[in-house]
């Protein structure tokens, strides 16, 4: 089993806070103070299918941000869905400084996924499955 991961919050401590529970009106919690003391950071374990799913609803913010950041990122975007006797395909194109990819991945089925260093390549595969 993996061990989970935890963000750690910055905050001031150690630190005083209205009790939680009570919300400052007193109970066995806060041992009738209304408050609690705080003396260790505040962990939180990190959901990553949470993560993967803001980074695919986002994906051209995240990019930006990483380019901005990081220097220049690929972009990734799909660039059509087509169907060949019957099979349905995603056309998705890659580009950075250094060249662009196209991969075609079967989306009704699972299948590997074809890479392509030109497009003129896609377009013989597209023709090599209708003939």
């Amino acid at each position: 089993m993996k061990k989970a991961v935890t963000v750690r919050f910055p905050a001031p401590l150690p630190a005083e806070i209205p009790c939680p529970i009570c919300e400052g009106n007193k109970c066995n919690v806060c041992n009738k103070s209304g408050k609690i003391q705080v003396t260790v950071d505040a962990k939180v374990p990190i959901q990553r299918h949470l993560i993967i799913q803001y980074i695919g609803e986002h994906m051209n913010d995240v990019a930006f941000e990483l380019s901005k950041h990081y220097g220049l990122v690929p972009d990734v975007e799909t660039i059509e869905m087509f169907e060949i006797e019957e099979k349905t395909y995603e056309l998705v194109k890659i580009s950075s400084i250094g060249g662009v990819v196209w991969i075609t991945n079967r989306v009704d089925e699972l299948e590997s996924p074809r890479y392509f260093k030109t497009y003129a390549e896609v377009l013989k595969m597209k023709k090599g499955i209708t003939e």
